[in-house]
């Protein structure tokens, strides 16, 4: 008797317990210019050939603004998907919001599917990474929970 053939799940996940606008809560990031990883799953190969691997991520983006009440709000946010260092996805996430405070709090739970058909043999690693695009009205950005899930299927 053997083990099931079927697909197997690998997962990375931060659940921050704390004000999410916060860099000095624990596992909560303030975002810069340069790339910072978030998450990583790592993933065995043995057949890229009939492998494809299915990742579902999410961060959640806490957003801290200068601006004054009642003025609308752009920020983005660059997400990136790499399998061993290589970029396999990019979404470039710009959003729009009503201030209500001041300064004004927004929180987004962006999420993002990403399918890597026959990934290289071996150990791949997949990591999820997020960067600030600079507006001059934001003051902070901070990454708090987040996740990175891997399904491995052989097909």
């Amino acid at each position: 008797m053997g083990l099931k053939k079927g697909p197997f799940v690998v997962a990375d996940t931060v659940s921050v317990d704390g004000d999410p606008y916060s860099s000095t809560t624990k596992g909560v990031i303030e975002l810069g210019p340069s790339p910072e990883i978030v998450a990583t799953v790592d993933v065995c190969v043995t057949e890229p050939q009939k492998t494809q691997v299915s990742l579902d991520s999410m961060a959640q983006i806490a957003v801290i603004d200068r601006n004054t009440v009642g003025n609308p709000i752009t920020f983005e946010v660059k997400y990136e998907i790499l399998r061993n260092d290589t970029v396999i996805a990019t979404i470039n996430d710009k959003m729009d919001y009503e201030t209500i405070g001041d300064p004004s709090r927004h929180t987004n739970f962006p999420s993002f599917p990403v399918l890597d058909n026959h990934p290289g043999v071996g150990m791949n690693r997949y990591e999820l990474r997020v960067a600030r695009i600079e507006t001059p009205e934001v003051g902070s950005i901070f990454v708090a929970s987040r996740s990175l899930k891997a399904t491995v299927f052989t097909v």
